[in-house]
């Protein structure tokens, strides 16, 4: 047998091509691999735009037994537009919450029989907040309907009023029994006409709350079970009053399924627009998420009348009214006064941050919903874009004041692209028929 041949290692000479030529293919390989600039930036867009493509159900309203009825929201709509529950005859929940104007007014600040000092909020998507108000007083959409009824600057009428009103019209009456059967026991006669209700918060007793105090307990049980359903129906018909689809909606759905022609329901500059929100300005900080608000409260420092300090305490002075309301998630009147809702309002603090605080609105629909800010202070979507630009006049309080605010410095063709995104985020409003 012959000796195999001894293995002979290649010289440094032959190795060296056969390296770089490796070498070579590598860098080619990496180069033609790696994602251009501009597929950069439409995987970033599209990452940005997924928590778009899908919009969750309405939260459960555990405290409302009635909250998906049919029925009761169908007596809760005849509620809503009838102007007899008012002292004037001339004001309805519908007087300020316009559905011909995206369920608002127009107004700087709200007017009903008198003038309040808070612009009209939306109720459209409302079901979807935690919070209701501007302050945050009311934590139910049934709760929040309450107030404004016996308001004295809103409808200022009375609960006894409310309920012998009901009683009194054939049609009122037939739909509140198709939605809670008979009236209970205990309530005064139907031809009894004296008006009383409780003492409004913060408020001394006058000769209505001194009338409610001479009721026995059983009548005055009676008449809050009643006011109450009231309450619970209008709630209901409010759950149906949801904010629809936006033109920005079927962008990012488009966007995201690389349908070039679809993506083009946005303008360039509304396109553009989106990009400052989320990457320039970082508005999402506070209006995040599908519904574009984070749900909590924040205080901007906005100035009060001439250049005063503010004077409207806000969520500082809305915790004890909230804790101690009959018709909150934790009040009397809940169908679920022990569950995670009630107990997070019976753990609320209202310590010293939360002074002057509001509550973060929904940008779904604001280009409909002028004017803006809790005082309705800036009459267009440029005036607010102006506002945080330069945070000009915004009053420092040291602690009181959202610390994450700072000047953005925007070009005009920022702020331009960036009014014409919000714009875009109106969906269509169906008027309620009568």
């Amino acid at each position: 047998m012959m000796p195999s041949a001894p293995f002979k290692r290649p010289n440094l000479l032959t190795r060296i091509p056969l390296f770089l030529c490796g070498l070579g293919m590598f860098y080619l390989i990496a180069i033609y691999s790696r994602p251009t600039e501009a597929q950069l930036q439409h995987m970033r867009l599209v990452k940005s735009l997924e928590p778009f493509l899908e919009r969750a159900s309405l939260p459960v309203d555990r405290t409302n037994r009635w909250s998906d009825d049919d029925r009761a929201a169908a007596f809760g709509k005849m509620l809503f537009g009838d102007v007899r529950f008012s002292s004037s005859g001339e004001v309805s929940c519908a007087t300020c919450h316009d559905p011909t104007r995206s369920f608002t007014d127009g107004k700087r600040v709200a007017v009903g029989v008198g003038t309040g000092t808070r612009n009209t909020p939306t109720v459209l998507g409302s079901a979807r907040q935690r919070w209701q108000t501007w302050d945050g007083r009311a934590d139910t959409l049934w709760s929040q309907a309450a107030e404004p009824m016996e308001s004295a600057v809103e409808m200022n009428f009375d609960r006894v009023s409310a309920v012998q009103l009901v009683r009194a019209d054939p049609d009122l009456l037939a739909a509140y029994e198709n939605a809670f059967g008979a009236m209970p026991l205990g309530l005064p006669p139907p031809d009894w006409n004296q008006k009383a209700r409780p003492v409004r918060e913060g408020a001394p007793a006058d000769a209505l709350s001194l009338a409610w105090d001479s009721l026995v307990p059983s009548r005055r049980e009676a008449i809050d079970e009643v006011f109450s359903r009231m309450m619970k129906s209008l709630g209901a018909f409010q759950r149906t009053l949801d904010a629809q689809p936006s033109r920005f909606d079927q962008y990012a759905t488009a966007v995201c399924a690389r349908d070039d022609a679809g993506a083009k329901v946005l303008t360039e500059s509304e396109a553009r627009g989106w990009i400052v929100f989320h990457e320039v300005a970082k508005c999402d900080q506070c209006h995040s998420g599908v519904e574009f608000t984070d749900g909590e409260f924040h205080n901007l420092g906005l100035p009060g009348a001439d250049g005063r300090l503010p004077d409207d305490r806000g969520r500082h002075a809305a915790i004890p009214k909230l804790k101690s309301d009959p018709f909150s998630s934790a009040g009397a009147f809940s169908d679920d006064a022990n569950g995670k809702q009630a107990t997070l309002v019976r753990g609320l603090k209202s310590d010293p941050e939360s002074w002057g605080q509001m509550r973060t609105p929904s940008l779904r629909n604001v280009g409909l919903t002028a004017p803006y800010m809790h005082d309705g202070r800036f009459a267009t979507l440029e005036e607010v874009v102006q506002f945080y630009d330069l945070l000009e006049g915004a009053v420092a309080l040291d602690h009181h004041r959202e610390s994450v605010l700072r000047p953005l410095g925007l070009s005009d063709g920022e702020k331009a692209d960036l009014v014409a995104f919000l714009r875009a985020l109106g969906g269509t409003t169906r008027p309620v028929e009568n």
